[in-house]
């Protein structure tokens, strides 16, 4: 059960905290007061989508709180095991404390007993946890793709529509890429002839990133080594030609000799001498290093030649791709021999995708078959709980049934031909067979009411009245909650077109399920809210020029007035607070 909720900053609501109690809670208030503002506060809580504008004006988020108490084996323990979410039972039940938060800018958090969880995770808890029907169920009642899932609860085994739901995807997935490979064969056939060629012309060639770093460093070092010989060789030729073609150092050399023979007068002559044959001898040695250096920088003119061609087909290819680098290249090359590869195994995986298509076929038919078994089996329940139910809701020969319609679905189409005659007919098989399956199974169901006898059996958008489809969906409700796992169930204003005996009738039949789950009702009906076992009123106050919704638990006095004031509008006479009275002992005495 929630035993407590607690709201902060929520739309209209500033703080705001309720004690629910076991059994049947109603929650009445005027239109408007914000009673509708708590089903949305409970359903963000439990996983709904989050949005700023959610956020009270004047507060930075939004905070809703709830605390459940639940039995130690209920479902919902194996979801918070499978989550490492730890709880502790207590005499045979534990509690989950469950908040949830949205910023004033859009940004939601969760926790489960102080564990941030996903929203995924509050939705995988609520579904075991409480069932809430909201005021426009009853339009989701008159969609026959409705009709299926509320048939699907009923059936013995509730796990067949899920596990033939889970392989019907796989074959989805499956068809997805056989489609996707047959619409990329027939786009990439008509560049055949230029992949085979350019991939041809790719391999002969045989770029690699290593190959093309080689030839560009060689490249750049042959231009180097050009402009290193053309320098040394313009200085080796300023030594080598002198005055008179003679080298350099010849002048010196003479004039060194020359110098040697009048050395022996003075030591200054003998300096010079010296210094003069030093200075020759450097200028030698110096046309010897820079003809050793000329000699090194030799390289095979046709290593240079093959290099700079190599280099030029590189810069040609990469033209031809649009590319302008080894990477793109080599990339390019990868890409369009994938193609090539693609086109000339296509036919092949098409094969290959069609079998595996058909295996799966053969499982997804197989489940298909069991489900419309079953649900032909439960067609019977339904019709006898359902009518059961409506019944006692005022509608004495009211009929239910329920009417089956083939699947019958166009596929996209799809030119298997291409890949050969055997492909084409197995598609043809295949195709056949997935036009007459979808999500839900080979079948349709569509739910069917007469409301009166001698009336014919039509589908319920065509002839139900909004206090029809109300209480055709309180005996859906009522008809499910045998062996029903969820704790709680919540609904909200369920009594929509619907008064008097039939309100009454409405009131007693939530109090029957009270017995067996904690029932939360939001109503407008005192005929419903006089079977409650606490009464909870809801109402707006003006503070600071701001409205604000509040909520208080009403003793049995207050309960009857507030019984009072639905019956007669905002004066509570003797009469109605008599009448008020009188509807909540008929409640009691009809609950014992």
């Amino acid at each position: 059960m929630l035993t407590q909720l607690n709201i902060q900053g929520l739309a209209i609501i500033d703080s705001l905290s309720i004690d629910f109690a076991p059994g049947f809670n109603v929650i009445t208030g005027e239109t408007g007061a914000g009673k509708s503002i708590l089903i949305k506060a409970l359903g963000f809580l439990l996983g709904s989508k989050a949005s700023a504008e959610t956020v009270r004006h004047g507060r930075q988020q939004a905070t809703v709180t709830g605390v459940f108490e639940v039995p130690s084996e209920h479902p919902c323990a194996g979801v918070l095991a499978e989550h490492g979410i730890e709880y502790e039972p207590v005499d045979e039940c534990f509690t989950i404390l469950v908040r949830r938060s949205v910023n004033s800018k859009g940004r939601s958090v969760a926790w489960i007993n102080d564990v941030p969880v996903t929203v995924g995770v509050l939705r995988e808890l609520a579904q075991s946890l409480i069932d809430v029907f909201g005021q426009h169920d009853n339009q989701r009642l008159l969609d026959a793709v409705e009709h299926t899932a509320c048939l699907d609860q009923f059936l013995r085994d509730k796990s067949l529509p899920q596990q033939y739901v889970e392989h019907y995807r796989l074959i989805q997935k499956q068809l997805a890429r056989l489609l996707n490979m047959v619409d990329g064969y027939r786009s990439k056939q008509r560049d055949a002839d230029y992949l085979q060629f350019r991939c041809s012309e790719l391999r002969a060639f045989a770029p690699s990133r290593e190959d093309y770093l080689g030839v560009q460093e060689l490249c750049i070092r042959a231009d180097q080594i050009m402009v290193l010989a053309k320098s040394l060789e313009e200085a080796q030729a300023c030594l080598d030609q002198g005055a008179g073609g003679e080298t350099l150092s010849s002048p010196l050399w003479e004039a060194g000799k020359s110098l040697s023979r009048v050395s022996h007068i003075s030591a200054e002559l003998a300096t010079l001498a010296d210094l003069t044959q030093a200075l020759a001898q450097q200028i030698d040695d110096l046309s010897f290093q820079i003809g050793k250096a000329t000699s090194g920088l030799e390289m095979c003119e046709d290593d240079i030649e093959t290099a700079q061609a190599r280099l030029a087909g590189y810069q040609e290819l990469f033209r031809k791709l649009a590319v302008d680098s080894i990477d793109g290249l080599l990339t390019e090359q990868e890409r369009l021999e994938a193609e090539l590869v693609f086109l000339e195994s296509a036919a092949s995986d098409v094969t290959k995708l069609l079998g595996e298509l058909e295996r799966s076929l053969v499982r997804v038919t197989e489940l298909a078959a069991q489900l419309t078994h079953a649900r032909r089996g439960a067609k019977s329940l339904v019709k006898k709980r359902i009518e059961s139910e409506l019944h006692d809701l005022a509608m004495p020969g009211a009929r239910i049934d329920v009417e089956f319609e083939a699947v019958e679905r166009s596929l996209a189409s799809a030119d298997l031909s291409l890949f050969g005659e055997e492909a084409d007919a197995m598609w043809g098989r295949l195709a056949v067979a997935l036009s007459s399956l979808s999500e839900h199974g080979a079948e349709k169901a569509k739910l069917l009411l007469a409301a009166n006898p001698g009336e014919p059996l039509l589908p319920l958008q065509k002839i139900a009245s909004g206090g029809e489809i109300s209480r055709i969906m309180l005996a859906l409700k009522r008809a499910l909650a045998a062996g029903a796992d969820t704790c709680i169930l919540v609904f909200d204003e369920i009594d929509t077109g619907i008064s008097g005996r039939v309100a009454a009738v409405v009131g007693r039949k939530m109090q029957e399920l009270s017995k067996a789950f904690q029932v939360i009702c939001i109503s407008h009906l005192a005929q419903v809210a006089a079977y409650a076992d606490s009464h909870f009123l809801v109402h707006k106050l003006s503070r600071e020029k701001r409205t604000e919704s509040t909520i208080s638990k009403l003793s049995s006095r207050a309960s009857e007035e507030e019984l009072a004031r639905l019956l007669s509008g905002d004066e509570v006479t003797q009469s109605s607070l008599a009448n008020a009275r009188a509807l909540v002992k008929k409640a009691r005495e009809a609950a014992t």
